[in-house]
């Protein structure tokens, strides 16, 4: 845990979280997350819009599929008497009907006359498949391309308004039913985002443009729904359908794949042609959103990184440098926020794993100098007097088991306190913090122990050390703080900052650790009569 006490490399183990989810499949599925997630406002329900199902109870009354295309052109030409706006007729004509009583002239005628149906357009072994198996447009009808964009966990967030092969002609199928597309974005602008592969001659390969999100798809889409049956057999009203964009499509099991869409509790399964309803639907309302590219994701994450770090981390900066870091932060965290207002989805994975890789570091970091904190002193960095003295009970129990000796040095800075009221005491917290790495450095094995006793004291246990040995040790410490070469124009010990040192012995006849400690502070007080700066040891007799 040592590297928590490094800025640095905290800093540095962040970014490596984030570059690892910006450049691996987790941003994506942690994007789709937050998309999920995201409180958007929800598109109302829209009375304009009307799907007709291909239901199952259409086939019960109407026979096996594929029907007599005579049916669906009396569909068309009801849907037209009855002045809808737009009728996007999802069914794949593939393939022309040669038989000797063929109906394609009265479904052509149905179409052309009626002038606003749009037919599916799609992609089959590198080719482009129109209707009628034809090089041209049904007269009267517009294509629209009718491929689903699923995202690696199955659901359907994204679509692309503009598909085909080599060259992106089509637009979506909710696209074209909204007539006249150049008004549907801002400033007469489509929204999306636009694909390189869009401006580059591929060969034979489906290419897509202008990709979108879809958040209206958070929840049910509210359009109204009819069956087939019902609406050919007049049983339902077609008053309603009179200047309404109409979508027909195949929604009866098991004759097309249906998908799923996230942010509903029970997930529902939606057709083709239910997802091109809400995509018409999210369009016309502007509930639609243009992803931002993944760098500028990254470059976003990155700021929040450095904002972030700098706001949490660098608490020891003055508050007139750090508020402003702060409020920037803030400001920078609303972006997202704003962007949606705009109509752009900034892909915010990486900033998120940048905020958790923080917020985690910080809660190991506070965990961890909580814990030291109780253990070790501010200043100094070493074990404080709480510290040392339960280590000195466990020592003590195994020299009075085993047997062996145990040493205490007692270290006091030489008139300390003139030099405080000199210098001053940060100037003083700075001596201290100078000395206590010398002592460290001469601890021999992990048992040993440098604490700071008290203000200007220091205590060292030396398990299993003799007291020559203890002595010796007393001693370069002694001489290593001399060589220091601080100023101390108020000592009377020397013109620099010097120790005086107090060491002390078990022997056989002490009866308790406390008499080894006050032993100790006994030689102490004796260095620091004899002028200080000198090491001293118990007395014989008494240890």
């Amino acid at each position: 845990m040592d590297l928590l006490r490094h800025k640095d490399i905290g800093f540095l183990l962040c970014l490596a979280v984030v570059l690892l989810v910006a450049f691996s499949p987790i941003g994506h599925r942690l994007d789709n997350t937050l998309f999920d997630l995201w409180p958007f406002e929800q598109a109302e329900s829209n009375s304009d819009i009307i799907v007709v199902e291909i239901d199952n109870k259409s086939l019960s009354a109407l026979g096996r599929w594929p029907w007599e295309r005579h049916l669906h052109a009396e569909m068309i030409l009801l849907l037209d008497q009855a002045e809808a706006n737009q009728i996007g007729y999802n069914v794949a004509f593939v393939e022309p009907d040669t038989s000797p009583n063929s109906e394609d002239h009265l479904l052509l005628t149905a179409i052309r006359n009626s002038g606003n149906v749009v037919l599916p357009v799609f992609a089959e072994d590198g080719k482009t498949i129109m209707p009628f198996r034809n090089n041209t447009v049904p007269e009267g009808a517009r294509l629209g391309h009718v491929d689903v964009e699923v995202d690696s966990d199955g659901y359907v967030r994204r679509a692309f308004l503009y598909a085909g092969i080599d060259k992106a002609r089509w637009p979506s199928f909710g696209l074209a039913t909204a007539g006249n597309l150049e008004t549907l974005g801002q400033e007469g602008r489509l929204p999306g985002t636009r694909s390189p592969e869009a401006h580059m001659g591929t060969k034979r390969k489906w290419t897509r443009d202008r990709e979108v999100l879809m958040p209206a798809f958070t929840g049910p889409i509210g359009i109204q729904r009819y069956s087939f049956i019902d609406v050919l057999e007049s049983h339902i009203d077609h008053e309603l359908f009179r200047g309404k964009d109409i979508f027909v499509g195949i929604q009866a099991t098991g004759l097309e794949p249906k998908f799923l869409t996230p942010g509903t509790q029970y997930p529902e399964m939606y057709s083709g042609t239910s997802l091109a309803a809400g995509l018409h639907m999210s369009l016309k309302s502007q509930h639609i959103l243009t992803p931002i590219l993944p760098i500028w994701g990254l470059t976003y994450a990155l700021v929040i990184l450095i904002l972030g770090y700098a706001a949490v981390f660098l608490t020891g900066y003055p508050l007139l440098i750090r508020a402003p870091i702060v409020l920037t932060l803030i400001g920078t965290l609303s972006i997202p926020a704003f962007a949606i207002h705009f109509g752009y989805w900034l892909p915010t994975g990486p900033a998120a794993a940048a905020i958790i890789a923080m917020a985690t570091l910080y809660f190991l970091k506070t965990l961890f100098f909580n814990d030291t904190r109780k253990r070790s002193d501010a200043i100094t960095d070493l074990s404080n007097a709480k510290m040392f003295k339960e280590t000195l009970e466990i020592e003590w129990e195994q020299c009075l088991t085993k047997r062996i000796p145990v040493s205490v040095i007692l270290i006091e800075v030489d008139y300390f306190k003139r030099f405080v009221d000199t210098f001053g005491q940060e100037r003083g917290n700075w001596v201290l913090a100078r000395i206590g790495p010398i002592l460290q450095s001469h601890k021999r094995k992990t048992r040993d122990l440098v604490a700071r006793y008290e203000h200007e004291k220091f205590a060292v246990l030396l398990p299993i050390t003799p007291n020559n040995v203890a002595l010796s040790i007393a001693e370069k410490m002694r001489a290593e703080v001399e060589q220091l070469d601080i100023e101390h124009s108020g000592s009377e010990s020397s013109d620099v900052i010097t120790l005086s040192i107090g060491v002390a012995t078990s022997t056989r006849t002490m009866e308790s650790k406390e008499d080894l400690i006050e032993q100790a502070k006994a030689a102490l007080a004796h260095a620091k009569q004899s002028g200080g700066n000198n090491v001293v040891q118990a007395e014989p007799e008494t240890a």
